[in-house]
């Protein structure tokens, strides 16, 4: 009884999958028939702004303000996750400013070495992600710097740079852009 009971599942399992696997002409469509996809090479990759930054004499590449916040949180994890496409790119980005600190060796606070971000949420706000940039004029922190927690508009080149033997991902030789 109990090899019957066997063979019988194994035989409708093997007549479903046959089933799924196979499909009449008639439900196949037509050839001539309009795709309402557009084909995966016509989608661009990146969203190309290509637009003045505002104040200055610098092109946009990737304006990450005219984005859904869907959309933003998607670029900003495929630069974060795929950066060399990126790298030499002019990114704008809105976001919440944050600051990080340093710590030396023992675990003390070092308030002298400060690390800055922008931070951005998904449509949700559950989760969230952030990007470093480094201001190209340095100002000194906190009276260059927007209170924490404030929306902000960064502008900067998408680069690498080295710190303690370890290779960051930043926005470099950035700046404020009052445009929101």
């Amino acid at each position: 009884m109990k090899q019957r009971l066997c063979r019988f599942w194994a035989a409708l399992t093997a007549v479903l999958l046959l089933a799924g696997c196979g499909g009449s002409a008639s439900s196949q469509e037509p050839a001539d028939s309009v795709s309402s996809v557009p084909p995966a090479s016509s989608v661009p990759a990146q969203p190309e702004a290509e637009t003045q930054a505002e104040g200055s004499d610098i092109q946009v590449d990737v304006d990450l303000t005219t984005l859904s916040s869907t959309m933003v949180f998607a670029e900003v994890s495929n630069l974060l996750y795929d950066p060399i496409p990126y790298l030499g790119k002019t990114v704008r980005m809105q976001g919440e400013f944050s600051v990080d600190h340093a710590y030396t060796m023992d675990g003390e606070l070092d308030l002298s070495k400060n690390y800055f971000y922008c931070i951005i949420e998904d449509a949700l706000a559950c989760c969230a992600q952030g990007l470093e940039f480094s201001l190209a004029d340095a100002p000194a922190y906190p009276e260059g710097y927007p209170e924490e927690g404030s929306q902000i508009t960064v502008v900067g080149t998408v680069e690498f740079f080295e710190e303690n033997g370890f290779r960051h991902l930043r926005l470099g030789n950035a700046y404020f852009s009052e445009e929101k």
